[in-house]
């Protein structure tokens, strides 16, 4: 292994994954502040939110557009923002897209889930000659590819003009420790192909923070999201104010003491960490949330389920499972 390691930056996704806790619907004197702070704590790139997505939300952050882009940012031009689209759910029409000469973008993500990556890539690839923005291909529930499936998208992202490649450990049972020879091989070879990696740790097993250090030892390892006091999808995210250093680990929890009631007052379910357990997309914990389905019930059905629907989530599943349970 070589001894020299590179600077892992930190992209984070406060607004956009955190979103999902208040329906994309920030109040924007806390999106104007929560910007500023990332400049003031060294953050190299801020993820906005989804562009243009109107399928599950229509809340800004959800269907982001410039407009509200540089209400947060000023329109001061910094290029520090990113934004991310969905295969499944973005618009496929390239004028729905900005260009590079808006000044606040500097990276669009695009994310896909296996069934959809060759048409993902097909379409990104097209997507980056008219926007000419970096563009990320962001590998989601990354747990869930097999060796052989992993060395046939990372072949095939070498061949792209993306300017990197990202793994999401998208059900939050990824364990570096344990498996980090596997990732370090792919993500060398990527290097070695000029590109740039990154990672997107998910918290459900509470393994987020042990999964970054090892990145933070790996030569290999270019940019690494967080977000504020974890906030994300299901069971969250690696926390930006554990990444820091302590002048700026005061200024982010200075951030979060001022907003902490109304937007910050989160408690982890018990039942994300089932779903991390069972490699899992978290949609179903949250179901049981809402269904009140006892904590033994569901851990009985996670261990039933199997094959695409462990990724992908099919609300018949447990709906027709919590019946069966009590007929």
């Amino acid at each position: 292994m070589e001894n020299k390691k590179n600077k892992l930056e930190i992209l984070d996704v406060t607004l956009r994954d955190g979103g999902f806790t208040c329906d994309f619907n920030w109040p924007m004197d806390f999106a104007k502040d929560y910007y500023n702070l990332m400049s003031k704590v060294g953050v190299s790139c801020v993820e906005m939110g989804y562009w243009k997505q109107t399928i599950k939300s229509l809340n800004p952050f959800y269907n982001l557009n410039m407009e509200t882009l540089k209400r947060v940012t000023g329109g001061r031009g910094k290029n520090n923002v990113a934004v991310i689209i969905d295969y499944h759910y973005c618009s496929k029409d390239f004028n729905d897209y900005p260009t590079s000469e808006n000044g606040e973008i500097k990276l669009i993500r695009m994310a896909s889930r296996k069934a959809h990556l060759d048409k993902a890539i097909s379409f990104s690839s097209e997507l980056k000659k008219h926007t000419n923005i970096e563009m990320s291909l962001n590998l989601s529930n990354i747990t869930n590819y097999t060796d052989n499936e992993l060395n046939r998208v990372i072949d095939n992202l070498l061949e792209s003009d993306f300017e990197y490649i990202y793994m999401a450990d998208s059900h939050g049972c990824l364990d570096l420790y344990k498996d980090i020879e596997k990732y370090e091989d792919r993500w060398k070879k990527i290097k070695e192909a000029g590109k740039k990696t990154g990672i997107h740790l998910h918290n459900h097993l509470g393994k987020a923070y042990l999964n970054y250090i090892k990145c933070l030892e790996s030569p290999y390892v270019d940019l690494c999201d967080t977000s504020i006091r974890s906030l994300g999808k299901g069971a969250g995210n690696l926390k930006l104010e554990e990444v820091l250093d302590d002048k700026n680990s005061l200024l982010v929890n200075e951030f979060i003491s001022k907003y902490y009631n109304p937007l910050f007052n989160k408690v982890l379910n018990p039942y994300y960490n089932v779903t991390g357990r069972y490699n899992m997309t978290d949609n179903y914990a949250t179901q049981a949330i809402k269904l009140k389905v006892p904590m033994d019930t569901f851990i009985e059905f996670c261990s039933t389920v199997s094959g695409d629907e462990k990724g992908y989530f099919n609300k018949k599943l447990l709906e027709v499972f919590d019946e069966k349970k009590y007929l």
